[in-house]
C-alpha cells in the first residue's frame, strides 16, 4: 500500500525539523504508538496497539529513523508483527518539511508532505485493502492534530506517557464521515 499526504504545522522548517528528532516525542503523538527505548544497533523499539472493539492486537517493532536537517527532510523505516493471523507489516516513509507560502509572515507555518510505501501481510492487509487509504489519511490528521498540540508546548512533557490504543472503529467512522462529508 502506497500513501501520500501533507498537513500543515505551525514554525519555521527548520525548527519543525529539529522538533521532528525528537522522536519519543514525536512518537507520543501517534494514536497507538509507545516506545520502550533503543537496541544496540539504535533502532527505536516499540509497538502499536490497535483496537477493534473489545479486542485488541499490538504489533512489536523497530523503527530507524534518518534526518537531514540541513534539508528539511528524513526517512523512517520498520517493521512490525502481531501474533494474530500472522499480522505484519513493514514501511518506509519519507517525509520533507518546506515553508507554507500562503502563511502569514507573523506567524511561520510548514507543511510536511509524507510519502510512503507499506507492505502488509495477515489480517492486516485484508483490512487495508478494503480502506486502507481513508484510513491512513484519517490517522495522518489525527497525527497532525496531535503534532500541533504538542508543538504549542514550549518544552515536551517529562516521562513516559502511556499510549492509548489505536481504535479501529474510531479510524473507520472519521474515514467515513470524511468520505461522505458528515460532521
Amino acid at each position: 500500500m502506497d500513501f501520500s499526504g501533507e498537513f500543515k504545522i505551525a514554525g519555521h522548517p527548520q525548527d519543525v525539523i529539529v522538533k521532528f528528532t525528537d522522536v519519543e516525542r514525536m512518537a507520543s503523538c501517534m494514536p497507538g504508538v509507545s516506545l520502550e527505548g533503543q537496541d544496540e544497533e539504535g533502532n527505536y523499539l516499540g509497538s502499536i496497539l490497535v483496537s477493534f472493539g473489545p479486542k485488541r492486537i499490538k504489533f512489536n517493532g523497530k523503527v530507524s529513523c534518518e534526518f537531514d536537517i540541513p534539508n528539511c527532510s528524513g526517512t523512517l523505516r520498520g517493521r512490525g508483527a502481531a501474533n494474530l493471523r500472522a499480522a505484519r507489516v513493514e514501511v518506509e516513509t519519507r517525509f520533507t518539511v518546506r515553508a507554507d507560502e500562503t502563511a502569514d509572515p507573523a506567524s511561520p507555518a510548514s507543511v510536511v508532505s509524507i510519502d510512503s510505501k507499506s507492505k502488509l501481510g495477515g489480517v492486516i492487509a485484508e483490512f487495508a485493502q478494503t480502506g486502507g487509504m481513508a484510513l491512513a489519511n484519517v490517522l495522518m490528521k489525527k497525527f497532525a492534530e496531535n503534532l500541533a498540540e504538542e508543538f504549542s508546548r514550549n518544552a515536551p512533557i517529562p516521562g513516559p506517557r502511556e499510549a492509548k490504543a489505536l481504535s479501529a472503529h474510531s479510524l473507520v467512522w472519521s474515514a467515513l464521515k470524511s468520505k461522505f462529508g458528515s460532521s
